[in-house]
C-alpha cells in the first residue's frame, strides 16, 4: 500500500510581484507532498495579479486579491487564515521574491513528523541577490520559559516565520501582529509567539533561498534615522517581552525575562541584535536613558504591566546592564 503523502497549503502574500514567478515555480516543483497553493495580492494591484494569472491553469492554485491594502503583516496574516481553512496536515508562508529546492518541503514534513514537539520546522537560509548571507538559526528547545529566554538573549533573524507548522498548532497560535514602528521586527515577534507551542527545530539543510534587493521591507527599516530605529527596536524589545511572559507564572522566571529583555534593548555585549553598531555611537547617560525608556514603556504596555516597577529599581538594573566597553559590531 502506498503511504499517503503529506498535505501542505503554502500562503504566498504578493506586494508588487517582481520576482513572484519565480516563487510559485519553485513551489510547484516541490517533490514528495500534496501541495495546494493560496496567493494573496495585497490590495488590487494589476501588475501581481497579471503575473499570478498563469499559474492559475495548475488546480493546486488559488488566487485571492485583496479588496484594499493591508500592508505585510494583514496579507501574510490573511493568507495564511487562508492556508488554515484548507485543511491539510501543514501550512507555511512563503515571501514572493524567495525561491526553494525541490525538496524543501519534503524535507520540512519529515522533521515535524520527526519532531511531535516541534511548533515549526524550518531549514538554513542562504542569501542571495544583494547580499549573499547564510542564516543558520540553531534550534530553541525546552520548556516555554526556556525557550522564551533563549530567543530574548540569542535570537533575531526569524527563520521560522517561513517554517512549516501543524495546522493544528497554526490555530493556537495569536495572527501576526503589526506594530506602530511600520510593522518593525513583526516576524520575530511572530516566531515568540510560536515558541509559546513547542520548539522551533532546525533542519540543518541549505533549502530555502532568500533574495536581497532594494525593496526588501527589512532593507528600509535599516535606512532608518538612528532615533527612528533605536525607537522601533524599544518597541520591539516590549513586544518580545509581553509575549515572553505568556510563559510563566512564576515571579523568579518572570524577573529573568524581564531582565533578558532589557539587556536586549541595550546590546548587551555577546547579545543578538540588528545593527550591534547603533550602541557604539552612544554615550553612557544615552544608552542609560534608552534602558529607562524600555522601562517605563512595561509600566504602560497592555501585555506587561509592572513586573518590576519602581523607578529606583529600573535605574540600578539599566546602570548595572549597561557597559562602558561597546559591543563589536556584527
Amino acid at each position: 500500500m502506498t503511504p499517503r503523502m503529506p498535505t501542505v497549503c503554502v500562503g504566498v502574500p504578493v506586494w508588487r510581484g517582481e520576482y513572484v514567478a519565480e516563487t510559485l515555480e519553485s513551489l510547484l516543483a516541490q517533490r514528495g507532498v500534496a501541495l495546494t497553493v493560496v496567493v494573496s495580492v495585497d490590495g488590487p494591484e494589476e501588475t501581481s495579479v497579471e503575473a499570478c494569472r498563469p499559474f492559475l491553469a495548475d488546480p493546486r492554485v488559488a488566487l485571492v486579491v485583496q479588496p484594499r491594502r493591508l500592508g505585510w503583516v494583514g496579507n501574510s496574516s490573511a493568507v495564511l487564515a487562508a492556508a488554515v481553512a484548507k485543511g491539510t496536515d501543514y501550512a507555511c508562508l512563503q515571501p514572493s521574491d524567495d525561491v526553494l529546492e525541490n525538496d524543501y518541503l519534503a524535507e520540512l514534513t519529515a522533521a515535524a513528523a520527526d519532531n511531535p514537539a516541534a511548533a515549526v520546522v524550518y531549514t538554513d537560509i542562504q542569501g542571495f541577490g544583494a547580499d549573499d548571507a547564510l542564516i543558520r538559526q540553531q534550534t530553541v528547545a525546552g520548556s516555554p520559559f526556556e525557550r522564551q529566554l533563549r530567543l530574548l538573549r540569542e535570537h533575531f533573524a526569524a527563520a521560522p516565520y517561513r517554517g512549516l507548522m501543524r495546522v493544528s498548532t497554526l490555530r493556537l497560535i495569536i495572527p501576526i501582529a503589526g506594530n506602530r514602528c511600520d510593522d518593525f521586527a513583526a516576524d520575530t515577534v511572530w516566531m515568540a509567539r510560536q515558541a509559546l507551542h513547542g520548539d522551533l527545530v532546525r533542519v540543518p539543510l541549505v533549502l530555502y533561498r532568500k533574495r536581497y534587493h532594494a525593496t526588501n521591507t527589512h532593507t528600509q527599516w535599516w535606512a532608518w534615522s538612528h532615533k527612528r530605529r533605536m525607537t522601533a527596536w524599544i518597541g520591539h524589545c516590549l513586544d518580545m517581552l509581553a509575549v515572553a511572559l505568556q510563559a510563566t507564572a512564576v515571579p523568579s522566571e518572570r524577573r529573568m525575562l524581564h531582565e533578558a529583555a532589557l539587556g536586549r534593548v541595550m546590546l548587551r555585549p555577546g547579545w543578538t541584535g540588528p545593527k550591534r553598531n547603533d550602541p557604539v555611537a552612544m554615550g553612557r547617560l544615552s544608552r542609560i536613558a534608552l534602558g529607562l525608556r524600555f522601562e517605563a514603556g512595561t509600566i504602560v504596555h497592555a501585555g506587561i504591566g509592572p513586573t518590576m516597577a519602581g523607578f529606583r529599581g529600573a535605574l540600578a538594573r539599566v546602570s548595572s546592564i549597561w557597559s562602558p566597553r561597546a559591543p563589536s559590531s556584527r
